[in-house]
C-alpha cells in the first residue's frame, strides 16, 4: 500500500468556553497523547493547567478585532490585551477569521506573533505553508481546511475523517472546545444553549449537559481526527512552521 504524504494539525478556538469543558477535552488529548494548539480567549485555571503538557500543547492567541470587543477598542488594545493572556504565544487565528494587510503589520510590529492561522481554504488538498513578506517582517500563514461550524452549515455533513485519509499535505483542523463536549451537528443547538445560559464562560455542567447530542458530530469527528492524528506521529503544532 502506496503511503500518503499527509501531516495532521489540530487547533481549538477556545472562544470562552467554561474551564470543565476545556479540562474535559484536554483529557482526550493528553489520553492519546496528541498535540494540539490552543486559540486562547481569557485567562483561566483550566488555561493555566494546558501549560502543564508543553510537550503536548501550545497556547496560541484568539484576538477578537470586531465592533465592541471585550479585548480592547482598537488592533493595538486587542493585541496588547491577548499578549498579556499568553505572552509567549508566537501563533494567532483571529475570531471570526478577521484579518487585513494592516493587522499583519501591527502584528509583525508588536508582537512576537509569527505564525498565522487565520487562512479557510475548505477541504483543499496539497495546502503548504505560504511566507507573507512585509516590511516588517515575515508571516507565515498556515492554512487550516475543516472547521467544526462550517461543517454544521453544510447540506451534507461528513463527521468522519475517512474522506481525508487519502488526500495529500497539510491538514489543520479547526474544533472549538465547546461543540466537541456538545457533539454539535448543527448551529441551533448551540444558539439554543445561548439563549438558555447567556454566559458561556461561568456556566455550570449541570446548564451545558441538557445540550449535548448523541449521534454523528463534532466529538465523533474530534475524536477521529485524533486517533488519525496519532497514527500518524501524534500531530504538529502551528508554532512548529515559526
Amino acid at each position: 500500500m502506496k503511503k500518503v504524504d499527509r501531516k495532521i494539525a489540530i487547533t481549538l478556538d477556545v472562544d470562552w468556553a467554561p474551564d470543565f469543558i476545556i479540562a474535559e477535552v484536554a483529557t482526550l488529548l493528553r489520553k492519546r497523547q496528541v498535540r494540539a494548539t490552543w486559540f486562547v480567549t481569557h485567562a483561566s485555571p483550566a488555561i493555566d493547567d494546558l501549560r502543564n503538557s508543553p510537550d503536548l500543547f501550545e497556547l496560541g492567541i484568539h484576538p477578537n478585532f470586531l465592533p465592541c470587543s471585550t479585548h480592547g477598542v482598537n488592533v493595538e488594545a486587542v493585541l496588547d490585551h491577548c499578549m498579556a493572556l499568553v505572552p509567549d504565544a508566537v501563533s494567532y487565528r483571529s475570531h471570526s477569521i478577521y484579518q487585513s494587510g494592516r493587522l499583519y503589520a501591527a502584528i509583525l510590529a508588536r508582537t512576537p506573533i509569527r505564525v498565522d492561522a487565520n487562512t479557510f481554504l475548505p477541504g483543499w488538498p496539497n495546502i503548504q505553508p505560504i511566507m507573507h513578506v512585509l516590511s516588517e517582517g515575515i508571516l507565515t500563514r498556515v492554512p487550516f481546511f475543516w472547521i467544526d461550524d462550517f461543517e454544521m452549515c453544510k447540506e451534507y455533513k461528513s463527521w468522519t475523517y475517512e474522506r481525508f485519509k487519502d488526500q495529500t499535505g497539510l491538514q489543520v483542523f479547526a474544533f472549538h472546545p465547546l461543540h466537541v463536549y456538545l457533539n454539535s451537528s448543527s448551529l441551533t443547538t448551540y444558539d439554543d444553549l445561548k439563549r438558555t445560559v447567556g454566559s458561556l464562560v461561568s456556566a455550570d455542567e449541570k446548564d451545558i449537559q441538557p445540550f449535548r447530542q448523541s449521534g454523528a458530530g463534532a466529538k465523533t469527528m474530534f475524536d477521529d481526527v485524533v486517533k488519525s492524528a496519532r497514527e500518524t506521529g501524534g500531530g504538529l503544532l502551528i508554532k512548529e512552521f515559526a
